[in-house]
């Protein structure tokens, strides 16, 4: 059959006609068709801005924001009208302006498909301002204390900076160089104000030269003292006093403050030409201490002096110079001292004033010429000569009575007015030499001495012996007894001198004893509180104990 079948196909093949189609066997069920493939849009490009915010905006400021992405036509609009702004459909920008308003706001852009675009807006100020770029600070001392320079520097380019109402304090970073008498250097001074709420962060340099001038030392002949009024009751003119060229001048002034606030100003003018002037100018304060106030103006006077270490600045007519400006609280007091020398130029004024609180440095100017305040009656104010006071030698001799002088009852002779005193010798610098002759073959040990004869008093000493000198600080005491200066002294045989040097205290009470001797003297003043101390506590009554009661377990306190 299989044979049969092939012979017929051949024949049909070559007759032309076409086999019969083989027999296709039918699924079983027939495939759904595949669907067509689906493409997915592309999606359209976000809209976007650059810079994507405007925060850092000041009054009047442009920013231009560029859109992209965007189609016609870009629109805007903002929730607080702070900034105005103009659209440049052709280049797809957007060009903001401040206003002078401050504050927040966000900024809408839009386009025509409807997409946006939120960019926050900021108009605001920074919270300072530098008066200058580059600031000179001329200054005296051999060897200069580099903790004081530092400070002063610090306050100098502080002052530099203007900060806006209600702004965080300024704070400033540098490292100061080494400088020797007559040289000069240079450094950048870095300044920032934090930001706020309501005010940009700050952030500035400014260059500082410093120059380290050459100064001869010097002793002021006159004394310029100010303490009438003593409690400052109102604004105005409490002290005033003219500086000739040829003559160097110590101002010493001390002030408490009422039961308002205000600002205590220590100001030096120049009336008829520019003056440049060397100011060794140390300021306590403000404290309510008082005691506390005048024993740091002592103690840092005499640390400074010595070494001539003090400021140098020129003073033009129109530009007075405030050389201190305490803020001072009620009940707070202020002192100082300042020795005031006139290198060139001609001659100053120096006036001291009390001035309402947030007064421009710039007005205070204008508040020179105001009368002077009426005093109160005690009439501790006036021009002293001081010129050889309070130079004294004393006598020692090893196995005889103590050498010793009181000081701070009796006033320096006046120059102006006749009737002005300084009972407690302030401002005066007094050196006290004991001429010590130890006759015996061997080294003794002696001890200088403070006995308290007035009152509370506290105390600053300068003490060389033996080619060294040493400071030293007494606290409060009160009780009439010897209280110890200083480490004990060794008098070798034959003849030496020990040198006292001090000044009183503001807020202390005089008159004072100081003394040379052999015998041990306490060495300590007691404790402020204790009963023989500067303000003694008064103790209370003692409690009669309660009676026992019969209850095994205490009474309640009922607390």
């Amino acid at each position: 059959m299989f044979v049969n079948l092939a012979i017929a196909a051949l024949l049909a093949l070559l007759q032309g006609t076409p086999p019969a189609p083989s027999a296709t066997p039918l699924p079983t069920s027939s495939p759904a068709p595949s669907p067509s493939p689906v493409v997915s849009p592309t999606p359209a490009a976000h809209l976007s801005a650059q810079p994507f915010v405007a925060d850092h905006l000041y009054p009047s400021g442009v920013l231009s924001i560029a859109i992209a992405n965007s189609a016609r036509p870009i629109n805007a609009a903002i929730d607080n009208p702070i900034v105005t702004w103009t659209i440049d459909q052709n280049v797809h920008t957007v060009t903001i302006t401040a206003g002078q308003t401050l504050g927040r706001a966000v900024l809408t852009i839009s386009d025509g498909s409807g997409q946006r675009v939120l960019i926050p807006v900021r108009v605001a100020n920074d919270a300072a301002k530098l008066l200058s770029q580059s600031l000179t600070l001329q200054y005296t001392g051999n060897p200069v204390d580099p903790a004081w320079l530092q400070k002063v520097v610090q306050q100098t380019v502080l002052s530099n900076v203007e900060l806006q109402p209600g702004a965080a304090q300024a704070q400033t970073t540098f490292n100061l160089p080494a400088l020797a008498p007559g040289s000069v250097g240079a450094f950048d001074a870095q300044v920032q104000v934090p930001g706020s709420d309501t005010y940009y962060p700050a952030n500035a340099l400014v260059n500082v030269n410093l120059q380290n001038v050459v100064a001869q030392t010097f002793a002021p002949p006159v004394l310029f003292y100010d303490d009438d009024p003593e409690h400052i009751a109102t604004e105005g003119v409490l002290y005033r006093g003219h500086i000739d060229p040829a003559t160097p001048v110590r101002l010493y002034y001390y002030h408490d403050n009422s039961g308002q606030p205000r600002d205590l100003a220590v100001v030096f003018s120049a009336p008829s030409g520019s003056s440049t002037v060397q100011l060794i100018d140390v300021p306590g304060g403000p404290n309510i201490d008082v005691m506390q106030v005048g024993h740091a103006v002592t103690r840092d006077f005499l640390s400074r002096k010595p070494i001539n270490e003090g400021l140098v600045v020129t003073i033009a007519p129109e530009s007075p110079y405030i050389a201190e400006r305490f803020k001072m609280q009620p009940l707070s007091g202020a002192a100082g001292t300042i020795d005031v020398h006139i290198l060139s130029g001609g001659a100053l004024d120096v006036t001291v004033l009390a001035v309402a609180p947030r007064t421009p440095d710039s007005a205070v100017a204008g508040l020179l010429t105001q009368p002077k305040l009426p005093g109160d009656g005690h009439h501790r104010t006036g021009v002293f000569n001081v010129n050889g006071y309070a130079q004294d030698t004393l006598a020692y001799r090893v196995g005889g009575d103590d050498a010793s002088l009181d000081y701070g009852l009796h006033s320096p002779p006046t120059v102006e007015p006749p009737d002005g005193r300084d009972f407690g010798e302030y401002g005066v610098w007094r050196t006290l030499n004991f001429n010590v002759t130890n006759p015996s073959p061997q080294a003794v040990t002696l001890y200088l001495y403070e006995q308290p004869m007035g009152g509370p008093v506290r105390s600053n000493f300068l003490v060389t012996a033996a080619g060294a000198t040493l400071s030293t600080e007494i606290n409060c005491a009160r009780a009439s007894e010897h209280y110890q200066i200083g480490a004990p002294i060794t008098a070798p045989p034959g003849a030496s001198t020990v040198q006292l040097q001090t000044m009183t205290d503001g807020g202390s009470f005089y008159p004072l004893e100081v003394g040379l001797t052999a015998t041990p003297p306490s060495p300590n003043p007691p404790p402020i509180a204790a009963p023989n101390g500067c303000f003694p506590k008064t103790q209370a009554s003692p409690q009669a104990s309660p009676q026992p009661t019969s209850s095994p377990l205490p009474e309640p306190t009922g607390r």
